[in-house]
């Protein structure tokens, strides 16, 4: 077979991103992807009553903050984000709500409306960005799309410092990183509304607020960010249009893309990879295909363990990545056919809920939400449920029959669960026997926030973290991201120590690269696959391009007013 420069292991969208970038920098590129088509985990699909179209994996898109989008022209290629007037809302039992909306105004009268004093810390975050936003969008660039460093997580404290002596808080960056998420949310904000919608959101964004760092990253950072700037959307034709955005992207600029031929083995000579040998299930099977440099975009405890062999790392390095943990970072979903949107209680609080595509409902308060995290840490499902929900065709009514709508929640959930309402339970195998039970369960939840909710069903679809698991060999557990985003496997941490080297996606093997269970994680922001292209480019004399340029959130920021708004709202 024909020698590749480069060889990516998985079309997923971050080996597509790695895929498109090297294709375009020159380099001759081949994606060999397992199944018969490309972005398993960003896909859109008909899994019931035609015309109905579920995301079944990523749905709440932040691509438009990677610099994907203009270095790559992803826009170009098909990819049209649209969003609603609000792209977050908790709701809550004595029928108010706290908003999240496109325009940061919007954003500061609902909180106001809960707490003046969080208003306050949101528009002194808003003035720091506004007044600095070429500096805080470079410190963003490099913390997210470069390696994990030192210098990078300094050039963070000094910004976020900036923000705590603006709203005179006695304490520092440092104690803040000390803190878990539940912990800085209730030293910054007074209202419970408040510290519950960012301790929520920083627990679907993948950094879960009951560990330490991590949690503080993503309620008391991460979260304040959003409520200025939140790039967060839909896809017009659903998620699966970034993977096609990506596929086009990438084969337009050469990359050449074979479905259906799973890799069987990474060959290693000297330390070094040097090619792959596909399956006997592949359409080219048992053929080897020799690169000078290969990326995995499988998850690293498969990698390594699988496709490699502990024979050829050694028994060391094999026992620390299975220590490699998948056990947060794990839904059930619940999936609805609906005749129409449902409509809020807390929508007489504020109408902005029903222009609104996602959100969370339950846990009422931080002793509530931090009681429901504990219980899944420990592998238990927690009694009282607390959840993610979407209406995706508010954004895209494309995705639903002429006045149909879709919506759906997101529980998170102990991937092999111990117990549940006191009952034991076999790990995930459990999932088969309890799944229709949980769903109601959770279709209950919505009805208690959304009264009618039962009413408008025409079907619902029950996806496990089994199911994904099955469906996908690279999601262990049915995890998400790659991989738990705990302490232990954060920024310089990531995967484990010692797997890489000199880099954010360099393995410790010569010409060998990750782009899946690295920093900062996998999603639709693109980091991973644009970290992996960047020190592939580099290392092969490839990296100045005249077109390679963009920085996170400059997209966004510049094509903001042109996004669509509420074209499913009725």
């Amino acid at each position: 077979m024909t020698d590749y420069d480069v060889i990516v292991i998985g079309g997923g969208i971050n080996g597509l991103t790695s895929a498109a970038y090297l294709s375009r920098a020159g380099l001759k590129t081949l994606v060999l992807e397992a199944r018969g088509e490309c972005g398993c985990h960003c896909d859109t699909v008909e899994p019931g009553i035609p015309g109905f179209r579920h995301n079944l994996h990523a749905t709440w898109l932040i691509s438009a903050m990677s610099p994907a989008m203009g270095d790559l022209e992803l826009q170009k290629y098909g990819l049209e984000h649209c969003v609603t007037d609000y792209v977050y809302a908790k709701t809550f039992e004595d029928r108010k709500n706290i908003l999240l909306g496109v325009n940061p105004f919007d954003t500061v009268m609902s909180w106001e409306k809960l707490s003046k004093k969080d208003a306050e810390v949101l528009m002194k975050a808003g003035e720091l960005l506004l007044t600095e936003t070429e500096g805080l969008t470079s410190a963003m660039h490099d913390y997210i799309y470069g390696a994990p460093s030192v210098e990078s997580k300094e050039t963070m404290r000094q910004w976020y410092q900036t923000f705590l002596d603006m709203i005179d808080q006695n304490f520092t960056f440092d104690d803040l990183m000390k803190m878990n998420g539940f912990e800085a949310t209730s030293r910054l904000f007074e209202s419970e509304y408040t510290r519950t919608m960012l301790q929520s959101l920083a627990w679907i964004g993948g950094l879960p607020p009951i560990h330490p760092e991590v949690g503080s990253v993503g309620a008391a950072i991460f979260g304040l960010v959003a409520g200025p700037i939140f790039p967060i959307h839909q896809a017009i034709g659903g998620s699966h249009s970034l993977t096609h955005s990506l596929v086009r992207a990438a084969t337009d600029y050469g990359a050449t893309i074979w479905p259906s031929c799973p890799v069987k083995k990474i060959i290693v000579k000297n330390n070094a990879v040097q090619g792959v040998q596909l399956s006997e299930h592949a359409i080219y099977a048992n053929q080897t295909i020799t690169a000078k440099k290969i990326i995995s975009d499988v998850t690293v405890v498969p990698t390594f363990i699988d496709l490699i062999g502990e024979d050829v790392i050694g028994t060391n390095m094999a026992g620390r990545i299975k220590k490699f943990e998948y056990d947060e970072q794990n839904l059930i979903g619940a999936y609805f056919a609906l005749d129409q949107a449902p409509t809020f209680a807390s929508a007489e609080y504020d109408d902005g809920i029903q222009r609104c595509f996602m959100g969370y409902f339950g846990g009422e308060n931080t002793k509530a939400l931090e009681n429901f995290n504990k219980d899944l840490v420990k592998g238990v499902i927690h009694e009282n449920l607390a959840a993610n929900w979407f209406i995706p065709t508010l954004t895209d009514p494309s995705q639903a029959p002429e006045g149909g709508h879709t919506a759906f929640v997101w529980l998170d959930v102990p991937p092999a669960p111990k117990s549940w309402k006191k009952g034991q339970l076999q790990g995930i195998a459990s999932w088969d026997q309890i799944k229709d039970e949980m769903a109601d369960d959770m279709t209950d939840l919505f009805e208690k926030y959304a009264p009618g909710f039962k009413n408008l069903i025409k079907e619902r679809i029950v996806y496990t973290p089994l199911d994904m698991q099955r469906n996908n060999m690279s999601a262990i557990k049915g995890n998400w991201v790659g991989g738990s985003v705990i302490p232990s496997q954060w920024y310089m941490n990531r995967p484990v120590p010692g797997v890489l080297k000199g880099g954010g996606s360099r393995s410790f093997l010569k010409n060998f690269y990750l782009s899946n269970s690295i920093h900062p994680f996998g999603a639709t922001w693109l980091a991973s696959g644009y970290i992996a292209a960047t020190e592939v480019a580099e290392d092969m004399g490839a990296r100045e391009q005249s077109w390679w340029q963009d920085k996170a959130c400059r997209w966004y920021l510049d094509n903001i007013n042109d996004i669509p708004l509420n074209l499913g709202v009725r």
